[in-house]
């Protein structure tokens, strides 16, 4: 009777009350995806409205394909890809912050009360290069950005004030601990 344990491999985690990495994703990506929604064989994400009308998927043309890369549009698949991503780094064990934009414009950066760091994907724009290197920098400072999913946007309103960046992310903490987590 003589006792044997093997073992292929041991998984440490380290607690760090900061964010180890910062991902950059695709707002197109709802707040909530069920198990349903994610169609791996189509390399897909489909939301209800899109699944309502039959298939999801399509042949990129050529064309079409030009014309995604002038208006630096993502993909259906880019998409999945970026969501696919997300999962990844939520489940290998480091703390993250994963922010999801719609595009980038020229615009030169703007006070921290322009920026909107939200949990929904409602009025999302398309934000300047100088805010989310603001928004980076500051969730990899703040112990409140770690292992949280935001959308970042541009007020629509100049002048509202919400405090700085890192206020923001505070809030966004609280409003996770205080909601309850969604069935998937």
């Amino acid at each position: 009777s003589n006792f044997y344990l093997a073992l292929d491999y041991i998984k440490v985690y380290r607690s760090q009350p900061e964010p180890e990495f910062v991902y950059l994703s695709d707002a197109r990506i709802p707040p909530v995806v069920n198990d349903v929604m994610v169609k791996h064989d189509l390399h897909r994400l489909v939301t209800t409205s899109s699944s309502d009308s039959g298939t999801s998927y399509s042949i990129i043309d050529e064309e079409r394909a030009k014309k995604a890369i002038e208006e630096m549009e993502r993909s259906e698949e880019e998409t999945y890809f970026k969501y696919m991503g997300e999962e990844m780094i939520k489940k290998s064990g480091l703390s993250y912050t994963i922010i999801r934009v719609a595009g980038y414009n020229a615009d030169l950066g703007t006070d921290s009360s322009a920026v909107r760091l939200q949990k929904m994907n409602k009025d999302i724009t398309a934000i300047s290069r100088i805010d989310l290197a603001q928004v980076i920098s500051s969730a990899l400072l703040t112990p409140n950005a770690c292992n949280l999913v935001l959308y970042m946007t541009k007020a629509k309103q100049r002048g509202v004030l919400d405090g700085d960046i890192w206020q923001k992310f505070a809030r966004l903490r609280l409003e996770n601990e205080n909601e309850p987590a969604p069935f998937q």
